[in-house]
């Protein structure tokens, strides 16, 4: 439907999620080890070494500047200081401590933006979002979702950065 707007809204939401990240890091802090032990079998050492959490409630996280044009839209936008857990690049932050099964679907899109870098991440996320005009339905959000949902139901380890490699080329 607005597609169109797509490569319009990539360079300002590439600069928003780079300026939340730098500005979330230095508050930051390295997943603890209590935290790391239910997931390492499904990622990299490198990406859990890497990322960092943020815990404050409410997020200190303001909406992108398009957000309430999407609203009246209406889009399935949700605010950002109100989610439950939101993710830059390789910072997590989060409204409370995080159970395994959040934090696993805030890795998986770690390494969504590993995969993807920043900019292509931005970009498939903003098309999802157009395209289904839900949250929930974005193929980014749907792909954390359904390894979420394996990390909860199936006791069978995988290697979520091979899911999400396979995953984003049916997409």
């Amino acid at each position: 439907m607005l597609k169109f707007a797509a490569p319009i809204l990539v360079p300002p939401v590439n600069a928003y999620i780079c300026r939340q990240r730098d500005r979330l890091r230095s508050q930051a802090k390295m997943l603890p080890e209590r935290d790391r032990i239910p997931v390492e079998k499904y990622f990299s050492t490198d990406v859990l070494d890497r990322v960092r959490i943020l815990i404050a409630h409410p997020l200190p996280i303001p909406d992108p500047p398009f957000a309430s044009v999407m609203r009246r839209f209406g889009f399935d936008f949700p605010s950002p200081s109100l989610t439950e857990a939101i993710t830059f690049e390789d910072v997590i932050a989060c409204r409370a401590g995080m159970n395994a099964s959040l934090l696993f679907h805030e890795l998986v899109h770690v390494v969504q933006y590993r995969v993807l870098g920043v900019r292509e991440f931005a970009r498939q996320y903003i098309s999802g979002f157009l395209d289904t005009r839900s949250y929930s339905e974005i193929p980014l959000e749907r792909i954390a979702f359904e390894l979420q949902s394996r990390f909860d139901t199936d006791a069978q380890q995988f290697d979520v950065e091979l899911q999400v490699r396979r995953s984003l080329r049916r997409t």
